[in-house]
């Protein structure tokens, strides 16, 4: 199958930029690092979007890029790359078949990261983190016995508010008004002492600070995933927006540190072995929308001497 060209955003207004012509699908990418890399080595460089082959000649404009690697869906929704290329109106704007998004992950994670003090020692609110100290949870119980429930209401609403924008961008757009949304959630991550060179681990200081016995690091982290999905990315309410569960596809990594993972790289990115467990059903996802099943494969615009570089 072909491999989808990807392109930086930052390539469209260089000698660098595509000819849109000659792709049937073309795709505009945005969100973490699931888009963008798995790590900082580029040696083991990898993302959902290098692990996809379409049925089709597709490009793929990404906005995502190594800088988004811990970088919150507030902060790149308001990327002007991403900004420009689907809602600055028709004199900038192109076409697309579809907008990819790979968001919350990050914005998770960062909130898990909220220490029970801030660096002045001063105790903060239960609205200000997602998690409980012991003294403030029961000793016994269900998982959801660890969670604040101020603050995950806290941050579903930051995150609900987020979507909300991304959809007021693709509704004011002059060319993409309504175009499908393509995303997906995450596979369950270990808690485990594993980071990414200087950056990382990401959940297990948390876990620590806040005095989460081990053997419960798993469930909770499945807990949180699982109110992303249920909670904020499903409820999300986008008009044609389309989910893929990724939560299953990729078997949790073994929490000794020691053990080194095939699909994991390291605590939260997957290796490009664990992507290729998610890229394929990704993929079919878009497919089962932009090419159904049955309908030919439609073929790029013919290239004429003197056309526009870009198509649409």
């Amino acid at each position: 199958m072909p491999n989808p060209r990807i392109t930086p955003a930052s390539h469209l207004q260089t000698d660098a930029a595509p000819d849109f012509n000659l792709f049937t699908l073309k795709l505009l990418a945005q969100g973490d690092s699931w888009f963008s890399i798995n790590g900082l080595s580029l040696f083991t460089a990898s993302s959902i979007l290098m692990r996809s082959r379409f049925t089709a000649d597709t490009i793929v404009v990404n906005c995502a890029d190594p800088a988004d690697l811990l970088k919150h869906m507030v902060d790149w929704r308001n990327d002007p790359f991403f900004f420009r290329y689907l809602a600055a109106g028709s004199n900038f704007e192109e076409k697309w078949d579809g907008l990819l998004i790979s968001g919350g992950g990050n914005d998770l994670i960062d909130a898990l990261g909220v220490l029970p003090q801030d660096a002045h020692g001063v105790p903060r609110m239960q609205a200000e983190r997602l998690l409980l100290t012991p003294s403030e949870r029961a000793a016994t119980g269900s998982i959801e016995r660890y969670v604040s429930q101020d603050g995950w209401a806290v941050f579903r609403a930051h995150m609900l508010e987020q979507y909300r924008a991304l959809e007021t961008l693709r509704a004011t757009s002059a060319r993409n008004q309504g175009i499908p949304i393509f995303t997906h959630c995450y596979a369950y991550a270990q808690p485990r002492n594993v980071g990414a060179g200087p950056l990382g681990p990401w959940l297990h200081p948390a876990l620590l600070a806040y005095d989460v016995p081990p053997e419960d690091w798993l469930a909770l982290t499945r807990h949180f995933i699982d109110l992303l999905h249920d909670e904020v990315i499903t409820r999300s309410s986008l008009a044609n927006l389309h989910i893929l569960d990724t939560r299953a596809l990729i078997p949790p990594a073994s929490p000794n540190p020691g053990v080194k993972d095939p699909n994991w790289l390291n605590e939260i990115h997957p290796t490009a072995k664990g992507y290729d467990l998610i890229a394929p059903a990704f993929v079919k996802m878009i497919e089962d929308i932009l090419l159904p099943t049955g309908s030919p494969i439609p073929s790029p615009a013919p290239v004429f001497p003197g056309s526009t570089l870009h198509g649409g």
